[in-house]
């Protein structure tokens, strides 16, 4: 393109005249595509294209002139020219000649504006997106007059404009008077729990500023807001996990502050009731598929056979337990230590329209492995005592627990006047049976007097074996009918076993005295324990396998037996 000075053309020198004072340049565009600068702030933009650097802008001019050449009015396109990059609006205006007449404004500064508010619109978007969840515009009425573009709580921006922020708070009662969404003040990091598009609670931190209008007169509110709810409910379960943990210490401190096992337990029983909505609880250990060792209740339960029934059914599971019976609501879970249940511990609560709330349910579950290794301790101890007061031959009482169980029963005899009767036990002709058919046959001598002794008395009764071939069975309130009937009993059924087993080469037998004992007479378990063992002495000098009654102490011996 050619870029030549006016020519003294009488045209072109009016065009000059018209725009000597104007201050953006202004060109014409010939008929033959040469562009004539027509006053003196064009003569920079024409040095400019015609260098090699504005050759890529002729296609475009040319383009837009044949555009308004052929639509017959003006166009307005802004070029950016090379080397200065400033920006020149150019009006272009059809000539009747044919030409076109380019006057043109520097936009430079406009655009450059225009840039730099475009790219603070976007700074500040990316701003308010990395900042805050959404950001929100009140109204003079208190209404939503904007939502940042990607909604707020699951709602479109659509769907909250127009309407009150009151209408999202999850507990109206607890909001701050007034509410951050209607400031007229600065507010920094306010929390309003508040519910979402899904119906779920949600806290959200608000931070607030007023908005004025003429004279100053409020005009709403505007903010941001940041979505906590995660970050608040890690914090609760923090607490709620610190609690659990000082109730867990609270209830296993009540557990070691005690000695016997049964202390122990309900201590621990009150404990862990006091710090649940419990009514009672009900703390059971017992042998592996075996009987109950120990059993203790916190408050009042309901009817005892409702509660073995449950404790049965969480022994049977391998998790909690929860359910209904009646008016009762239950929680349970059962106890173990190495794979080995060992117990099971057991809270009611008379109203049963409320479920056990989760904190309660992980206490249980957080307290279930310390309860399950002092039961295991406890049912040690209690296999210890059994072993110590347990012959191992014949599963009877040994000597040391008979005598202490005896002395026990004595003491409440005397104290309510009750009766009883003491059988000593002395086998004969044993020692025969280890020389004719074995030391193993003579075990089982001695296990089947033990089952014999055991068969012919009642549970509550206390049958031992002294040591060596003695045996003894103390007969609750027996009187010397009684005795003499369960000592007939025990001769009886030991001749069939000699007679099935050993056959006649053996006389064995046993030799029983019985005393009996009188409240009243303060005899004490020595000389109870010497009067039939004497009794016995006789039983075996006149001819063995009978019976002998003792006398009174003031008395001789009594002839009564077989």
């Amino acid at each position: 393109m050619k870029v030549v000075a006016p020519n003294n053309s009488n045209k072109d020198n009016s065009l000059k005249d018209t725009f000597t004072s104007y201050a953006g340049p202004v060109l014409r565009l010939d008929n033959d595509v040469q562009l004539v600068a027509l006053n003196d702030a064009a003569f920079e933009i024409a040095d400019i294209l015609n260098d090699i650097q504005g050759v890529p802008l002729v296609p475009a001019i040319v383009q837009m002139a044949v555009k308004t050449r052929s639509e017959g009015k003006a166009l307005t396109r802004t070029f950016t020219l090379p080397i200065t990059g400033r920006q020149i609006e150019f009006l272009m205006l059809p000539q009747s000649d044919g030409s076109q007449l380019m006057i043109g404004r520097d936009s430079t500064l406009e655009t450059n504006i225009r840039t730099a508010l475009a790219e603070s619109r976007t700074r500040f978007k990316d701003l308010v997106d990395v900042a805050a969840d959404f950001a929100w515009e009140t109204d003079e009425d208190g209404l939503f007059s904007y939502i940042s573009p990607r909604g707020a709580l699951g709602y479109q921006p659509e769907e909250l404009l127009g309407e009150a922020p009151e209408s999202l708070l999850l507990a109206p009662e607890t909001a701050p008077i007034p509410l951050p969404f209607q400031a007229t003040w600065t507010l920094r990091n306010v929390e309003l729990w508040v519910r979402t598009r899904a119906g779920e609670p949600a806290c959200i931190q608000i931070s607030a500023m007023p908005i004025h209008g003429k004279n100053e007169q409020p005009a709403g509110a505007r903010g941001i807001a940041i979505d906590v709810t995660e970050e608040r409910n890690r914090q609760s379960e923090l607490a709620r996990l610190k609690i659990r943990e000082r109730l867990v210490t609270y209830i296993v401190d009540a557990l070691r502050n005690e000695v016997s096992p049964t202390d122990m337990l309900q201590a621990a029983a009150n404990a862990l009731a006091r710090s649940t909505s419990a009514d009672s609880c009900v703390v059971q250990v017992r042998e592996h598929n075996g009987p109950s060792l120990e059993f203790v209740v916190y408050g009042t339960g309901p009817d005892p056979d409702m509660v073995e029934h449950i404790l049965a059914h969480i022994q049977s599971e391998q998790r909690l337990v929860t359910g209904h019976v009646d008016r009762h609501h239950y929680l349970g879970i059962s106890t173990g230590y190495g794979g080995v249940k060992n117990g099971s511990i057991l809270l009611w609560r008379s109203d049963a329209s409320t479920e056990w709330d989760e904190d309660e349910q992980a206490l249980l579950k957080a307290i279930e492995p310390q309860f399950g290794i002092v039961f295991r301790q406890i049912t040690d101890q209690h296999e210890l005592e059994r072993l110590s007061r347990t012959d191992e031959l014949t599963g009877l009482r040994n000597r040391r627990a008979f005598i202490e169980d005896l002395k026990r029963e004595m003491q409440r005899y005397e104290r309510y006047g009750t009766k009883g009767a003491l059988l000593f036990v002395d086998l004969d002709n044993f020692k025969p049976i280890n020389d004719q058919f074995g030391h193993e046959k003579g075990d089982e001598a001695l296990t089947a007097v033990g089952h014999i002794m055991t068969a012919s008395t009642r549970p509550y009764d206390l049958v031992c074996r002294l040591g060596g071939d003695e045996f003894a069975a103390w007969l609750e309130g027996a009187d010397a009918e009684i005795a003499k009937s369960r000592a007939e009993s025990f001769l009886s059924k030991l001749d069939s076993w000699r007679q099935e087993v050993l056959g006649d080469s053996n006389n064995f037998g046993m030799s029983i005295g019985i005393a009996l004992f009188e409240s009243g007479k303060n005899e004490d378990v020595d000389g109870l324990i010497a009067r039939a063992d004497s009794a016995m002495y006789d039983a075996k000098s006149q001819g063995k396998n009978g019976i002998i009654f003792a006398a009174n102490s003031h008395q001789g011996s009594t002839n009564d037996g077989k």
